[in-house]
């Protein structure tokens, strides 16, 4: 009797360090530790579901089993209805017609998003100095563009994020414009 409850007690240690860690079972900490020793821990500290964005747009546009249109549609999740391009025109139904043209153009290997700094404006909305790279190689039968393309944006953009209804979305600053990305 005193094996059981003492094997019962090490089941539930061992569960709870596991939980409390972030590790198996998906307890913990819903960011997953940044894989950029880059990272702005600070961002992640203060504004967690930011640094959340991050770690799913650093993947969400990597081939998968997702269609091109479902992978299009998880990344529009984190930008405004009210997205301004660079000349400040309103430009969300853009960026997704042109990011799924290129989804469906390229096999999409890399397409990095690492928070490196941020500052909280004035307005309460957030600037996020990000580095961004992409790696792109044009799929078979696919016209336009470059073969492949692999590049690093620099200087690395500021990303506004702005908090609506609770929820953080990127507002501005968002290269997508092939003179902003390497022509692609």
């Amino acid at each position: 009797m005193k094996l059981q409850f003492a094997c019962l007690v090490t089941l539930f240690c061992i569960s709870l360090a596991l939980l409390g860690c972030g590790g198996g079972g998906g307890g913990g900490n819903p960011v997953a530790p940044p894989p950029d020793p880059n990272f702005d821990l600070k961002l992640q500290e203060d504004y967690p579901t930011i640094a959340a964005s991050y770690v799913k747009l650093d993947s969400v546009l990597k081939e998968s089993s997702q269609t091109a249109e479902q992978r299009v549609s998880s990344f529009m999740a984190e930008i405004s209805a009210d997205f301004v391009n660079a000349a400040g025109s309103a430009a969300r139904t853009d960026l997704e017609t042109t990011t799924l043209s290129r989804v469906k153009r390229y096999t999409i290997n890399e397409y990095s998003f690492v928070p490196t700094a941020h500052k909280v404006n004035e307005d309460g909305t957030i600037a996020v100095t990000t580095a961004m790279s992409i790696y792109v190689v044009r799929k078979e039968g696919a016209a336009g563009g470059f073969e492949s393309l692999k590049t690093t944006l620099d200087p690395s953009p500021t990303l506004t994020w702005k908090n609506e209804s609770g929820t953080w979305k990127i507002i501005k600053g968002l290269p997508y414009l092939s003179t902003d990305v390497g022509g692609i």
